[in-house]
């Protein structure tokens, strides 16, 4: 969207400050982060909302900013480098956690666009030079037909069908496959568009354009913790990073207990069976690479728990192109709901739209009857049914639900993030993080701290943008000598098991809203996490290691500091809101499955309490975090519901 005059010259003052031209290194002006970041807001006069960005920029380059921030009555523009530090770190540093997300938020943007921004005419960037990074590894197989047949409407449509399938992901997905193979008329709505191998070159920028919601840049309404969740045809499958844990068997018993007793049955068994067999789930393509490498050296020295990750793939590279799977897998290996679940569907006449975005579902007589739909050409959508099945995720689920005016006090709560940052360690070796298989091995040493809540321990390809995710930011050379290091660093993420969830709300325009804080007892076991993380990577051998938080946490183990003076140092820094880096890549739990409508959103064949024929299918069923990678669960819940669904039309 277009800037003001002032807005753009606050904005170009910031950039530069978080990333001045020094020593071979380019501005963030010269690399256009500023523009970029521009190109990227939603424009409030088009969406009704308003943008807090905007709203920050509007105060940031005046007078009364810089004199409540640094007593110097000068406007930031005007303020010498060093004095324009002081205040972005008063931010940083601030008592109020708004203004520490506000400088977190900041943090993101930049940071992911300095690296992952081409250079000139789309040559390499020079950014990317100084840590050694080699881009974008280029479409693979340029020749690959689409198996899918998606209608993207070129005008208003009105459309009949036994049932709406709203997202496509891992729920929709598997829910539109088992409708259609029981002889149901199947309508699937998707949000995002629809890309194939054909279209994964590995390029970031592009990747988290077209295939994230808010491309990338979604957290919750305190910009505490990041969201990274896919908004494509085939939804979060295409861009996760194969994972696929079985729910384990404590997790089903809880779920019973709360009022869904099924999950304890050979009948939810049986799902996960089909489910895992699609999927083609298998141990075989478990090849260590040097970044996981560190992680194995690390729990074997400890004596600590390791063990092989099961994960969807056939024929997968396991190499560089591996690396880059988080921005769709180039060669076709990743089984995503793309490849398996919407292909079955359509083969079984199902009808996939994309870039059709559900607006709010009709209901009458207290049971659902369609769907409203717009285009993001502004086309509108209608589709007529006799069920709807609501699978938009976590976030857009329970959104949907109160802008179709249902007002159960569950819908929207018990929301869990599986909060999750990485500990980062420094070796002597050449890593190369953005390389090799995506997640082959883990650990769940401490997966139960508390009954069975903790953390696992997971790593991953650290592709730039994933690696300036977490990178701390204190001031610009320190920021770019970790940068410069990338290439010798292995990252050690900490997955928590919250146990205490937030919530989603809709603003004026029935946008959803998240909001999010870790309670004292998730704090506690995260906190354990990173005390954990730091010990492997210690005994691996790093020469760095140091943490995610807004204030700079590191030692270097036998020359300065201890494990104890950098577990000191987090306290000191701290663990709320916007002190730290935290992303979600798993999101659940904000429509909950239960016994009755004083507990939990639907019951537990998932129909709403309060319309017939009105059904959640996604991770926003979960009636607690699931404790592991939840894409099997959730086409597993799909799967058991959809067949009951099926027999009940």
């Amino acid at each position: 969207m277009k800037l003001t005059v002032g807005q753009q010259r606050a904005l170009e003052a910031i950039c530069d400050t978080f990333a001045p031209a020094d020593e071979g290194w380019p501005s963030a002006a010269e690399m256009g982060v500023a523009r970029a970041i521009a190109e990227a807001l939603p424009d409030p006069a088009v969406t009704g909302r308003p943008e807090q960005l905007l709203q920050l920029l509007n105060i940031w380059d005046s007078r009364l900013h810089s004199l409540f921030a640094i007593r110097r009555t000068a406007a930031f523009s005007a303020l010498p480098a060093e004095e324009r530090l002081r205040v972005l770190l008063s931010w940083a540093d601030s008592v109020l956690a708004q203004r520490r997300g506000a400088f977190q938020a900041l943090r993101k943007a930049i940071g992911y666009l300095y690296v992952m921004l081409p250079g000139a005419h789309g040559t390499a960037s020079p950014v990317w030079e100084k840590f050694g990074y080699p881009g974008p590894l280029g479409v693979q197989r340029p020749a690959a037909a689409r198996a899918l047949r998606v209608t993207v409407p070129q005008r208003d449509l009105e459309l009949t069908a036994d049932v709406c399938v709203v997202g496509s992901g891992a729920g929709g997905g598997t829910v539109a496959a088992v409708l259609a193979a029981a002889g149901k008329d199947v309508i699937v709505l998707e949000a995002g568009g629809y890309y194939d191998d054909a279209d994964f070159d590995g390029a970031e920028l592009k990747g988290f354009y077209n295939l994230y919601a808010d491309r990338g840049f979604a957290s919750t309404a305190d910009r505490s913790v990041g969201l990274l969740a896919g908004e494509c045809v085939g939804g979060g499958t295409v861009v996760n990073y194969t994972t696929s844990f079985r729910t384990p068997d404590d997790v089903r018993a809880e779920w019973a207990a709360a009022g869904v007793p099924w999950f304890t049955s050979e009948e939810y068994t049986r799902s996960l069976d089909a489910v895992c067999e699609r999927l083609h789930v298998n141990l075989e393509h478990n090849r260590v690479s040097a970044r996981e490498e560190v992680l194995r050296r690390g729990l074997r020295s400890l004596g600590w728990h390791v063990d092989a990750m099961p994960r969807n793939v056939l024929g997968c590279d396991q190499g560089k192109v591996c690396g880059y799977c988080g921005l769709g897998c180039a060669i076709g290996a990743k089984q995503s709901t793309a490849k398996t679940f919407l292909l079955d569907a359509q083969n079984a006449g199902a009808r996939i739209f994309a870039d059709t975005r559900a607006m709010r579902i009709n209901i009458a007589t207290g049971a659902a009857t369609g769907v409203e739909a717009r285009t993001k050409d502004g086309h509108r959508v209608t589709v007529r049914c006799k069920a709807v099945v609501v699978a938009c995720g976590a976030i857009h689920t329970p959104a949907l639900l109160l802008r179709s005016g249902l007002r159960n006090a569950h819908i929207g709560r018990h929301l869990h993030l599986h909060p999750v940052s990485n500990v980062s360690g420094v070796f002597d070796e050449e890593i190369r993080p953005w390389e090799g298989t995506m997640q082959a091995i883990y650990s769940d040493e401490h997966c139960r701290m508390t009954g069975n809540y903790g953390v696992k321990y997971e790593t991953t390809a650290l592709q730039p943008v994933i690696a300036a995710a977490v990178l701390p930011w204190r001031e610009p050379r320190q920021y770019r000598a970790l940068l410069e290091k990338l290439a010798h660093t292995s990252g050690i993420g900490v997955l928590l098991r919250d146990r205490d969830g937030g919530r989603v709300t809709v603003d004026r325009t029935g946008w959803p809203v998240t909001h999010y804080a870790l309670s004292a007892f998730d704090r506690a076991h995260l906190r354990k996490g990173f005390h954990g993380a730091a010990r492997i990577l210690e005994a691996a051998g790093a020469r760095l290691i140091y943490s995610p938080h807004a204030k700079f946490c590191c030692y270097e183990p036998g020359r300065r500091g201890s494990h104890e003076t950098f577990t000191r140092d987090m306290d000191a820094a701290g663990w709320s809101s916007g002190q730290l880096a935290l992303f979600s890549f798993h999101i659940m739990g904000s429509a909950r499955m239960g016994s009755s409508p004083r507990s939990s959103a639907t019951n537990p064949e998932g129909q709403t309490w309060e319309a017939r024929n009105l059904y959640v299918m996604d991770g926003s069923s979960f009636p607690s975090a699931s404790g592991v990678n939840p894409m099997i669960s959730i086409e597993a819940i799909a799967h058991r519901n959809a067949e009951a669904l099926a027999k009940h039309l």
